[in-house]
């Protein structure tokens, strides 16, 4: 998922079709290297019913994608049955995550130690994101932190990038890299209708507590499905994943009315033949909720 970093042009041009057919890993599966977008320092999002525009910081548009049907992309609880974006549960390809749909969302936050390397390094891609999506789950707005190479860039480290995900277009922040060490991250994506929304229209600020990867999204549709998820591409044995236990902790979700919602139902989905699952321990006390990723 990070081998070069792709940079479009200002404005859209013709696609190439042999640049199409090359897929590039996102944290939303393979998408055309052609449809993947960077979003500049301090442009936006714009996701409407029937387009998504890109915009620069100050309001030029760089990129419109029409908007074709919708594609989920993770299973809804309690809900019809959902093909995953990424197919086989292997390490090859799997997709290990907690899902929850919450009556409305005003934020979505937890806090993630910065996992050790992975001892083993074969050239595979983890993605770890915390994210919201619609009910229909056919958008992501995804801070995620990666190890590998996707459509962002990257390599052998820890990266952060915001992603925003479509059914056939995707747009990142520029990749930051992080420095090994007991850093702990705060995933946050917050709802700023107060400050930045219009009728009609929701804006959604995503990230980390730095500035770098920080991501605008202005939508139409309410975002209130809450997702935590680890997607591997390219692994080959454990070895390739981080030596212990990856914890998040302090995971706050407050609805419109700024009430917790809490206990969080999670629905868990887990790879247990090859010894990949998420936990939901008890919550300590409401409103500070924990999972773990162990391998």
């Amino acid at each position: 998922m990070l081998l070069a970093f792709y940079a479009l042009n200002a404005i859209a041009s013709p696609v190439d079709p042999s640049a199409a057919d090359e897929l590039v890993h996102t944290p939303g599966g393979m998408l055309p290297k052609s449809n993947i977008h960077t979003v500049p320092e301090g442009g936006k999002v714009v996701h409407s019913a029937n387009e998504v525009r890109l915009l620069d910081a100050d309001g030029t548009v760089l990129h419109v994608a029409p908007l074709k049907g919708s594609k989920p992309r993770f299973n809804l609880p309690n809900g019809p049955a959902i093909k995953p974006s990424l197919d086989s549960r292997n390490l090859q390809s799997a997709t290990i995550a907690a899902i929850v749909e919450a009556p409305s969302i005003l934020s979505f936050i937890s806090e993630w130690p910065l996992p050790p390397l992975p001892q083993v390094n074969s050239g595979q891609l983890l993605m770890y994101f915390a994210a919201l999506a619609p009910p229909t789950v056919d958008a992501l707005i995804q801070p995620t932190l990666q190890y590998g190479v996707s459509a962002a860039g990257g390599g052998p480290f820890w990266g952060i990038a915001s992603w925003f995900i479509t059914e056939d277009q995707a747009y990142v922040t520029n990749l930051t890299q992080l420095t090994p060490g007991s850093e702990t991250l705060q995933f946050f994506v917050v709802n700023e209708d107060e400050f930045l929304g219009t009728p009609g229209t929701h804006v959604w600020s995503a990230g980390f507590q730095t500035s770098a990867a920080e991501l605008e999204v202005q939508t139409t549709e309410v975002f209130n499905v809450a997702i935590v998820a680890l997607e591997i591409t390219n692994a080959i044995t454990l070895g390739n994943l981080p030596n212990t236990p990856t914890p998040i902790s302090g995971i706050s979700i407050l609805e419109t009315n700024r009430d917790s919602f809490s206990p969080i139902p999670w629905s868990l989905s887990n790879d247990t033949a090859d010894g990949i699952t998420i936990n939901h321990p008890p919550p300590l006390f409401t409103g500070d909720e924990s999972l773990f990723f162990r391998y």
